[in-house]
Formats: structure tokens, C-alpha cells, sequence
């Protein structure tokens, strides 16, 4: 991708339940009534693990517009699941490293989430080449937890709480639990 192209928007998805939130998030996103906010997420990119067969699918059923015009990347998987934990330090690491070299290549403006373990090495690389001074300083790191997360964090929302820009929970009493928190925001029923 040469510099002058548009610094995509990134769209991980997950298998099952995942997919089929983030498809909805990212109608509303394209939806919007004012055509040049929704320019201003294109290209979208959409992220999933190499192992996943059906998200690509799904996303494609469910929004065949988008997806006509969509990138799609894929890349390793953190952990299978009933991976031991040992040996995911390894495939969690390989995943790191390839997200940091999509991230560097692409700078995207957005890394839109909601919990797959895929997303986890995406926001962890996002926030390293930030920092670093890589990423645009209006890029932004999104994670929506996932609407069955009622009273407790998911995994992925607990490892990445500290560095979302925004972190949206469904539940008005999983808001309440981490009120201290700046970056969290309930907006009542998105989904």
C-alpha cells in the first residue's frame, strides 16, 4: 500500500457469535446518514485467523456491498482453542509479529473489535506503533465487548482495557463496575 492511499479501517472478526456482532457494528458504521463520515472509513480491511473458515462467509451474507469492496487479511491465530497454554506463548507471539507488520504497512485509522482472541495482538500492535509515532495521531483503537458479557470482562476486554481509546460495554452494570475507568462507555442497546 503506498502512502497516499487512505489508512484503512480495520475490522477483526471472530468465528460464531463474534461475526455476527461486528457485522452488525459495521452496518452502523457504513450506514450513517452523512455520506462523507461513511467515506471516511473506507477502505475496510477485514482481519480473521487463517483457521477461520465460516467468518468470511458470514460476512459476506450478511453484507454483500460491503464486503464486494472489503480486503480481507488473513493471518495466524493467538490460540486454537484446547491449545495448551505453553505452547500459545509461542503462536501468541507469531500472531504479534505479524500484526505488527500489517499495522506498520497499513496504518490503519481505526481497529474496530469485539473480542476474538485475534483482535488482542491487533490492538497490542496498534498501541506499540502509536507510541513509537507510526500510526496517524487520529488513529483509534475500538473495542465493543460482547453483548453476552454481562457482569464480568471477557478475556480479550480485560487485557485490553488499559489501551482502548474507547471500550463500549452493553450492560449498564458492567459500566457501573469499572466507572473509574475513562475510556469505558455505556450507550445503551447498540446491537
Amino acid at each position: 500500500m503506498t502512502t497516499s492511499a487512505p489508512h484503512p479501517t480495520y475490522v477483526i472478526l471472530g468465528s460464531g457469535g463474534h461475526t455476527a456482532e461486528m457485522c452488525r457494528l459495521t452496518q452502523a458504521l457504513l450506514q450513517q446518514t452523512d455520506i462523507e463520515q461513511t467515506e471516511k472509513y473506507q477502505p475496510i480491511r477485514l482481519i480473521l485467523a487463517n483457521s477461520d473458515s465460516t467468518s468470511e462467509r458470514q460476512f459476506r451474507q450478511i453484507m454483500p456491498q460491503a464486503a464486494q469492496s472489503a480486503e480481507i487479511a488473513k493471518v495466524p491465530r493467538s490460540r486454537n482453542v484446547g491449545q495448551s497454554w505453553l505452547s500459545s506463548i509461542f503462536t501468541s507471539l507469531w500472531a504479534l509479529l505479524w500484526s505488527c507488520y500489517l499495522v506498520w504497512r497499513d496504518r490503519p485509522q481505526l481497529i474496530l473489535c469485539n473480542g476474538p482472541g485475534t483482535c488482542v495482538p491487533f490492538c497490542y500492535a496498534a498501541y506499540l506503533w502509536r507510541l513509537l509515532g507510526r500510526l496517524p495521531s487520529h488513529s483509534r483503537i475500538v473495542f465493543v465487548e460482547s453483548f453476552c458479557r454481562v457482569e464480568t470482562l471477557s478475556l480479550s476486554g480485560r487485557l485490553l482495557l488499559p489501551l482502548a481509546d474507547l471500550f463500549v460495554v452493553h450492560w449498564p452494570a458492567l459500566a457501573t463496575r469499572y466507572v473509574d475507568k475513562k475510556n469505558v462507555r455505556y450507550f445503551g442497546r447498540i446491537l
